[in-house]
């Protein structure tokens, strides 16, 4: 690998040894990947935290890189309570669901957006739950499983006053209960100002998510449920 400069955030960090961690990075062009780096000391110490954007040089051929250098390359989002566990919670999806080594030009993308939107949550001018249903349904996108709110399995347009089923493979599907199609047609045009179409987005992408991430719970959910 060409020692060129790369973007990226670190997703999570692990002690190695007494001087250096194992992080797992998200960058554009190379995707998740995890890579050894060595504490600065001294002066030139460095934070080496979530939520902040780095300029990389990444060396090796093996799927664990060496990190040749890293300097910030933004100030870093200062999260804290409900919103850092948000972010965490991001950073644990990713590194979930995200395959190893995957080009994420367009999640990287997502994922800072998200990031800009977790910090108007956090100074009060946004909401949080609108910015967490986006970003599921960005990386469900990405993941192969794009969500068509506009129009049912069989083709035909989505009724404001039809229930609708998901179907994993087709999408959604008439049915005499299960999500309002008036909801649906709200979330896929962003209106999140209602809490029926704001709670029916959580249940959609709990469904949605479910299968992907399996029976091993998120840490991060648990955060929340000890708020």
């Amino acid at each position: 690998m060409h020692a060129e400069l790369w973007p990226g955030f670190i997703l999570h960090s692990r002690q190695l040894g007494e001087d250096k961690l194992i992080l797992q990075l998200l960058l554009p062009e190379l995707g998740r990947l995890s890579a050894v780096v060595r504490k600065r000391q001294g002066k030139q110490r460095l934070a080496l935290q979530p939520f902040q954007q780095f300029s990389l040089q990444l060396t090796g051929r093996n799927e664990l890189k060496t990190v040749k250098s890293i300097d910030e390359a933004a100030p870093a989002f200062m999260f804290s309570g409900k919103v850092l566990y948000s972010g965490m919670y991001l950073n644990e999806l990713v590194c979930r669901l995200w395959p190893d080594n995957l080009a994420a030009e367009q999640l990287f993308a997502v994922y800072l957006h998200s990031l800009q939107q977790l910090s108007l949550v956090q100074q009060g001018s946004a909401e949080l739950e609108p910015c967490l249903r986006e970003f599921e349904f960005a990386l469900l996108t990405e993941l192969g499983q794009p969500i068509d709110w506009q129009h049912d399995a069989l083709g035909n347009a989505i009724s404001s006053n039809s229930c609708y089923q998901w179907q994993t493979e087709l999408g959604f599907v008439p049915a005499v209960k299960g999500y309002s199609g008036e909801q649906l047609l709200h979330i896929g045009l962003g209106q999140w100002h209602n809490a029926d179409v704001r709670r029916c987005a959580k249940q959609l992408s709990r469904q949605l998510l479910a299968p992907l991430l399996g029976s091993k719970p998120l840490a991060s959910r648990a955060l929340f449920a000890a708020e």
